[in-house]
């Protein structure tokens, strides 16, 4: 028995050390060498060279012409079989692409993992296509339309949480205060949509509305990114609130998409 523990007890230090160098790479950190990826996960050098080579072989890593190393599309060809994502991109594409051809503004879709958002589909014009956010980003629930319908309609604890901590600024514009951040909540659970406007990038306002399944939560949020210049009041809202709404159908939600407002209570 001691035995079978010690090797269940070196497996899971494997895959911990495993984790954590490819949690080395991000949007800003594409391509590293062996001894980067060293220092930035704290594993050691010889450690590193023994799992990135298996890593490598297997197609979670890539090589490239420099020597360097770089997330491969095996790990992509895994992370689409996640039902959370597929199926919901699949069925809110042509809707996002409806939305995109009448507003040729940026429209992204986001679903709350933990205490934040992660954006799994967008559709913007090509000379944002290297703007945030990015497909497989993660952002703070607080200070982004999509994060603040996600967090209106999160269970209680995570709510209580999100803000029951400082709050990270971004913005002089952002969220900062618990008691604000509450009327907030409230706001969004009684009007159906929220609004950003420039929390996370002092140029741009977020729009976004909650997508339900079909046990009548919500699944995920829809959102159109307007410059800040532009009109982002109730047509804009109406507008992504009707294309969430067709996504809503899709998935097989109920008629009625909205839940009662006596049945939350964290704002």
């Amino acid at each position: 028995m001691t035995g079978e523990k010690d090797t269940t007890t070196e497996r899971r230090s494997v895959l911990r050390r495993a984790l954590r160098i490819l949690d080395t790479f991000s949007s800003s950190v594409t391509d590293l060498s062996l001894s980067e990826m060293s220092r930035r996960s704290g594993v050691p050098l010889t450690t590193t060279h023994r799992i990135v080579t298996e890593l490598h072989e297997w197609g979670a890593l890539e090589r490239t012409d420099a020597g360097e190393y770089r997330i491969g599309l095996r790990l992509w060809e895994v992370a689409a079989l996640a039902p959370r994502s597929v199926g919901l991109q699949r069925i809110a594409l042509p809707f996002m692409q409806d939305l995109y051809e009448t507003t040729h503004r940026g429209v992204h879709l986001a679903v709350r993992t933990q205490d934040e958002v992660v954006f799994v589909e967008r559709f913007v014009s090509p000379e944002r296509a290297s703007a945030r956010p990015r497909v497989g980003g993660r952002y703070a629930l607080h200070a982004t339309a999509v994060g603040l319908v996600l967090l209106a309609h999160a269970p209680v604890e995570v709510q209580e949480e999100v803000l029951g901590r400082p709050l990270t600024t971004y913005t002089p514009r952002t969220y900062s205060s618990e008691r604000e951040l509450r009327q907030v909540l409230a706001d969004v659970r009684r009007n159906g949509y929220a609004i950003s406007d420039r929390q996370i990038d002092p140029d741009y306002v977020s729009v976004a509305a909650p997508i339900y399944g079909p046990d009548n939560t919500v699944v995920a949020a829809l959102s159109l990114i307007v410059p800040h210049t532009e009109s982002h009041g109730p047509n804009v809202a109406h507008l992504v609130q009707a294309t969430a709404r067709g996504i809503s159908r899709a998935l097989g939600a109920p008629t009625r998409t909205r839940p009662p407002s006596d049945m939350r209570k964290g704002g």
